[in-house]
């Protein structure tokens, strides 16, 4: 049985047994995932139940290819079968999919069965799923620095949006950031599609409203040009207006967050600056999510400092960013050089964020509001396998 079809009949009989079975693989709504690599090469899973935390090698599970040295990471949660995705690339530079039913793991050959190009090795990862369609897409970039895309419909499919838009190529190492952005035009809703990278020293954009075209966002909003390799990350605030406010953050070359929004046209902002907060970190890593059901004011994009501790920017109101000391509110551990991040927000509407300690365990933070933090070492508190030094990490909240 191939893996498209092995999906289609999973996915007949999975919603069954989550409902009547057990999840042991889950836990209860509200569950907390996160995904990260071993020292093998496998990816493994930690998630939370109501007795505390658990460790899955997902990898072994679903028996899949391991992973590149250094594979990137990405994921997402479909509410609408309850599947937690992620994708990772192999050694052979194909990009893997693994999806949990909360029963099972398992695993398909994304780039093979959708006969797509290989990855360039050590290529950025990110995806999202539609669901007003149910289709899943994923994007990276191929040895001729080419953003692809995988989309899965019935069976797996490829796109190359950047010879479809008549972009430029994306710079080697770029960062790779992306979201569906949803707007209505004479009362019919149509779902577009934007992904993020760099080249030329600067943050262009792909986006896809029926086809793909391109715009450069640094350059429409005057803004400082990224530093080279800066990490990307974006949301898109889709609480109050049409079209969606897009947001897409960077390091400047003075390790400086920077902003970019769509209202009507592209602007910029120096968060950090504004917060009056501390610089990052040469090479941080950056993550962020917004609280769609309060709008702008749920704005959150955390990066490390050169003291190696997670610091919190939040949009207040107005022109007025703040920023805390999350590691310093918590009186935890400091992030390993060069940890990877990420973040969401749970169903209470407190923020989690995920990061490597020195010892290679994987930390959450997390705080309802400014100035009170809490951190726990999850790999211990699962009786978990260390991650490989310099793991990504991605993380969903589901179901």
């Amino acid at each position: 049985m191939n893996a498209v079809w092995k999906r289609l009949s999973v996915v007949g009989i999975s919603v069954v047994l989550i409902l009547f079975a057990c999840v042991p693989l889950y836990g209860a709504p509200g569950t907390r995932h996160v995904f990260y690599l071993n020292s093998g090469g496998h990816v493994h899973q930690l998630y939370s139940t109501a007795s505390g935390w658990s460790d899955v090698d997902v990898t072994a599970l679903s028996n899949a290819p391991v992973a590149a040295s250094g594979s990137a990471l990405t994921s997402f949660f479909d509410h609408t079968t309850n599947y937690a995705h992620v994708y990772y690339l192999g050694t052979n530079h194909h990009v893997y999919e693994l999806f949990g039913t909360g029963t099972s793991w398992i695993s398909d050959d994304a780039t093979s069965l959708a006969g797509a190009p290989v990855a360039v090795s050590g290529s950025a990862v990110t995806s999202f799923i539609d669901n007003t369609s149910n289709v899943s897409h994923v994007f990276y970039l191929g040895t001729n620095q080419n953003v692809y895309e995988l989309y899965f419909t019935t069976g797996w499919h490829s796109d190359d949006p950047t010879s479809v838009a008549g972009a430029p190529i994306a710079a080697s190492g770029s960062a790779l950031t992306s979201f569906l952005f949803l707007y209505q035009i004479n009362n019919l809703l149509f779902a577009g599609l934007d992904v993020f990278y760099e080249a030329n020293q600067q943050v262009y954009e792909l986006v896809w409203p029926g086809n793909w075209s391109f715009e450069v966002p640094t350059v429409l909003a005057h803004a400082p040009v990224p530093v080279t390799g800066s990490a990307l990350t974006s949301f898109v605030d889709e609480s109050s207006t049409n079209p969606p406010i897009r947001h897409v953050f960077y390091l400047g070359t003075n390790e400086n967050v920077y902003e970019l929004y769509d209202i009507t046209s592209w602007h910029s902002d120096d968060p950090t600056s504004l917060a009056g907060a501390p610089i990052a970190v040469a090479g941080s890593a950056l993550t962020s999510f917004i609280d769609i059901s309060i709008g702008d004011t749920g704005m959150h994009v955390m990066y490390l400092g050169t003291n190696h501790h997670v610091y919190a920017l939040r949009w207040v109101s107005g022109p007025n960013w703040s920023y805390f000391d999350a590691t310093a509110a918590s009186h935890g551990v400091t992030a390993a050089s060069g940890s990877a991040l990420s973040s969401f927000q749970d169903l209470a509407g407190g923020a989690r964020l995920y990061f490597l300690g020195t010892n290679s365990h994987v930390y959450e933070l997390t705080w309802q509001n400014e100035g009170a933090a809490s951190e726990t070492d999850i790999t211990l508190a699962s009786g978990g396998t260390v991650a490989a030094s310099g793991s990504a990490l991605t993380g969903v909240v589901g179901p």
